[in-house]
């Protein structure tokens, strides 16, 4: 919840703003109004969850403003300077207690000095806020350009990346409110740092590989391939599973015309209603009938029928038949196919190869359903056409 600012710091907001815009040095890019405003507002929010007193709140939100003013005048040890530029404006508005308050949460945010009370923590926390927020990359970057630029300290993308892992690991929240509230986001970004350290050490790695006229594939081309086969498998099988399908729904149904076709027959159906048949014409087209469902179910079978055996005897040597399908290497022994896929894991060309060989007779055996299947299909239809057309004809020739 954001409250009106009190005209102490109101004016303490102005009086830094046109400090830091006139006396800050153009090279700190990230000790600069904005990155105070952020700890100001972190503070304000902290101070309302911990419902702090009016006084205390003003006071922490005071020192906050002024907590970097000294980078106005030196980079290394500005707090000093700091203190110095936040009693000057504050002496004459405040009691010595307050300012005493005051000063103490500045010094309190220099490296190696130890927070004492909750104000110190919080503004501890306010002032690495960034740590846990999602631009925590983007106003590292800034800090490294301030450094290079106020310090003259030069990094490589790894050291930097090291060095603000290492930030991550041992700066750590002093406040309940804002380890939960921001310890999830400074995980993110530590788990971020760990994986760009990981992706420039590859590429260093890859680098000197390189310069040895060592070539490297990347891994993104290796996915491609490996994507490719996945999909083609994925492919072979869904219409593989596609034609079991198609063949179960004719068999299915050519076995219940039979068998109804057969049970009238048995009982010794009629069409004249004497009990006998009184003519034979009607026999024809469901004898008809009965024969193009029987070759249908046949066809039909063949086409879903498993074919565990290969055509001719596995050989390793073989480069024409593939160690992955299982008809293959069921005929060796079970060393010999821990052996062969050793060798296929640790020789890259030749699992493809194996793979490809795979691919091939899974679509040729696809081929072979497909024509069973598309063979059944036209005798069923083939056999309704016919049988329909002859009861027509029967019917209107008799009647």
């Amino acid at each position: 919840m954001m409250t009106t600012p009190s005209g102490l710091l109101k004016a303490a907001e102005v009086y830094v703003f046109d400090l830091l815009k006139d006396k800050l040095p153009n090279e700190l890019v990230y000790h600069n109004f904005n990155h105070t405003k952020d700890t100001v507002d972190a503070c304000e929010e902290m101070a309302n969850h911990y419902q702090l007193n009016d006084i205390e709140k003003e006071d922490l939100m005071l020192a906050a403003w002024f907590h970097d003013t000294g980078y106005t005048v030196k980079y290394k040890d500005h707090e000093e300077e700091s203190v110095k530029i936040a009693e000057t404006f504050l002496r004459s508005k405040l009691d010595e207690k307050r300012l005493s308050s005051i000063t103490e949460m500045i010094k309190s945010t220099h490296v190696n000095v130890p927070v004492n009370n909750l104000n110190e923590e919080i503004l501890h926390d306010a002032d690495c806020i960034n740590m846990g927020k999602k631009q925590f990359c983007k106003n590292a970057e800034l800090l490294r350009v301030e450094w290079e630029q106020s310090l003259k300290q030069n990094y490589t993308d790894l050291q930097w990346a090291e060095g603000q892992l290492h930030f991550l690991i041992n700066k750590k929240f002093k406040t309940a409110y804002a380890l939960q509230t921001y310890g999830d986001g400074k995980e993110k970004n530590l788990k971020k740092q760990r994986k760009q350290i990981e992706k420039l050490k590859s590429d260093q790695f890859k680098l000197h590989l390189k310069e040895k006229g060592i070539e490297v594939k990347s891994k993104k081309e290796g996915r491609g391939i490996e994507t490719l086969y996945r999909s083609v498998y994925d492919y072979h099988i869904n219409l593989s599973s596609i034609a079991d399908n198609k063949a179960n729904i004719m068999i299915s149904i050519n076995t219940i015309i039979v068998s109804l076709i057969i049970t009238l027959f048995g009982s010794g159906y009629t069409f004249t209603g004497d009990g006998t048949f009184a003519s034979i014409r009607f026999v024809f087209p469901m004898a008809f009938l009965v024969i193009s469902s029987l070759l249908s179910v046949v066809f039909a079978i063949l086409s879903a029928r498993p074919n565990i055996t290969s055509k001719e005897k596995f050989e390793l040597d073989n480069k024409n038949s593939s160690i992955l399908f299982f008809g293959n290497f069921a005929q060796i022994q079970i060393n010999e196919f821990v052996s062969h896929i050793k060798e296929l894991k640790k020789e890259k060309e030749e699992l493809y190869d194996s793979m490809t060989v795979d691919i091939y007779h899974l679509g040729v055996v696809l081929v072979r359903k497909y024509k069973l299947l598309t063979t059944s299909y036209n005798i069923f239809m083939g056999g309704l056409v016919v049988c329909a057309v002859g009861f027509l004809l029967i019917m209107l020739l008799s009647y």
